[in-house]
């Protein structure tokens, strides 16, 4: 049945590539049936892949589903191959995967970036010094953490149910949780949703890496409202509960679904809020002292430049994966724009060299870059709803 062999597959090649699968809501025997068998060789998953490949076109859908389904596949096919030996650049990998094209690092749209830092965070001494003060002075204290991140989902959810009337389901539901991770040696998340399937997430929080209360509002829409969990509890029920489109049963992260994904949540925060309100919100819920603070035109201005830094952090992937920079190469490129630690960059770098995060850290200046071109920076009610609900491809905007 094609439904099944398109949900085993993924499952099967996560058994290879662990974290492959982010979440899968699909019928529990399946997941059961492959956690309980050998492990399937890749030119079997290959074999597998093509058969799918050829019965897709036999099932019926309509055109907008067929060529969804077959993005999957393409994406499939790829992962799949890779883990075959076969040669691929990574644009090409990319494309396949992602369907959207890669484009070399550009440097000029990065050069003004330093400046307008200076710009926004004034004062004596260095850009570098200057933001590590900022750092250790809006950092949210360890115990402080888990208060402060559910005050802001709710401040965030309160919103979204405002805005998007009747949209989510009504049972829907986050839980939120600390992480306990504490190896150095792994790579850090500020924080982490996990899909959990029947209208629940858990969003998993380190208050110990990069937990700032300039951002946690940013993180709650992101994350959560109405952002990841949103956008995955509305598809869950509209198009694989109530349409029975199996595809939306499962996420996998090197997939063109993720590209949307990942441009809808971090422009979640912007169809809720100015940056005026962001900054007064921030404000009133949870800075310490408002005193001792910058002026509120200030800040917007802050909040405003720190919207390119992801084109860095592209730039940065580009640079690892692409131009092949070593590890202290990329240690000085990040160094020289004075706005990032040590601590910070190396952790990037642990991402890109995972097999199946890697080519992540470009999805979101290209996901947000996808959907500021077709809706703006801050995307109208509707046109926001029109992404949470149905299934697009990048190539489709």
């Amino acid at each position: 049945m094609f439904e099944t062999e398109f949900l085993v597959l993924p499952l099967r090649i996560d058994k290879h590539n662990k974290g492959y699968v982010d979440f899968y809501i699909g019928p529990k025997k399946l997941r059961k049936i492959v956690d309980n068998e050998s492990l399937t060789s890749p030119n079997k998953l290959l074999s597998d892949c093509k058969a799918l490949q050829n019965d897709l076109f036999k099932q019926g859908y309509d055109k907008k589903r067929e060529r969804y389904l077959e993005k999957m596949l393409t994406a499939m096919r790829t992962s799949i191959e890779l883990l075959n030996g076969v040669e691929m650049s990574i644009k090409d990998q990319f494309l396949k995967l992602y369907d959207v094209a890669l484009h070399p690092a550009n440097e000029s749209e990065l050069k003004d970036l330093k400046r307008e830092y200076n710009e926004a965070y004034g004062g004596p001494g260095s850009l570098e010094e200057r933001i590590e003060k900022l750092r250790l002075k809006r950092r949210v204290p360890e115990e402080m953490v888990f208060g402060f991140f559910k005050r802001a989902l709710k401040i965030t959810e309160t919103r979204t149910k405002e805005l998007f009337i009747n949209l989510l389901p009504e049972n829907e539901q986050i839980l939120l949780d600390l992480t306990q991770e504490k190896n150095n040696d792994k790579i850090k998340w500020t924080c982490y949703e996990w899909y959990l399937g029947n209208y629940n997430s858990r969003i998993e929080i380190n208050p110990r890496f990069n937990m700032y209360w300039t951002a946690l509002l940013m993180h709650s829409a992101h994350e959560g409202y109405p952002g990841h969990h949103t956008e995955f509890s509305v598809k869950e029920q509209i198009l694989y509960r109530e349409l029975n489109q199996f595809e939306h049963s499962i996420l996998l992260l090197n997939s063109p679904k993720l590209i949307i994904s990942e441009g809808i949540a971090d422009l979640a925060i912007n169809v809720l809020f100015s940056y005026r309100d962001q900054v007064e919100i921030g404000l009133n819920e949870f800075c310490s002292d408002v005193s001792k603070e910058d002026s509120l035109k200030t800040m917007i201005a802050q909040y405003n430049v720190r919207n390119k830094l992801m084109l860095f952090w592209y730039n940065f992937a580009y640079h690892a994966l692409i131009d092949n920079y070593t590890d202290e190469e990329l240690i000085s490129y990040g160094k020289y724009f004075e706005l990032f630690d040590e601590d910070g960059l190396r952790n990037q770098i642990k991402r890109l060299n995972d097999p199946v995060y890697s080519k992540n850290a470009f999805t979101y200046n290209l996901g947000t870059n996808i959907i500021k071109k077709k809706y703006g920076e801050f995307p109208s009610v509707k046109d926001f709803r029109n992404l949470l609900i149905n299934p697009i491809l990048p190539s489709d905007l």
